[in-house]
């Protein structure tokens, strides 16, 4: 994982670092998600292959933050699997 710092520019753009580009794969006119999570912002690239994936996993953050801001807390086990964290996760 690459790891940089860059700053905002008074147009609004941030430029990726070149070594960061260069590890995730990232071409001239990739497309990205764009997320502000309470400021943090997340850039997630945009793939046709993985873009429901990607709006599923959105949306059952949010749930999640919400149920924590509601106090609603659940316990998993490092043992359990994605699908079954999922499932506590989202009774």
């Amino acid at each position: 994982m690459e790891v940089a710092i860059t700053k905002i520019s008074r147009n609004g753009q941030v430029v990726i670092p070149s070594e960061v580009r260069k590890d995730a794969g990232i071409k001239p006119s990739t497309k990205f998600i764009v997320f502000n999570q309470d400021g943090n912002i997340l850039l997630k690239q945009l793939r046709k292959e993985s873009l429901g994936k990607d709006m599923e996993l959105i949306e059952k953050v949010m749930r999640s933050e919400e149920q924590i801001k509601k106090g609603k807390v659940v316990k998993a086990k490092t043992t359990m699997s994605d699908a079954d964290i999922d499932d506590l996760l989202m009774t």
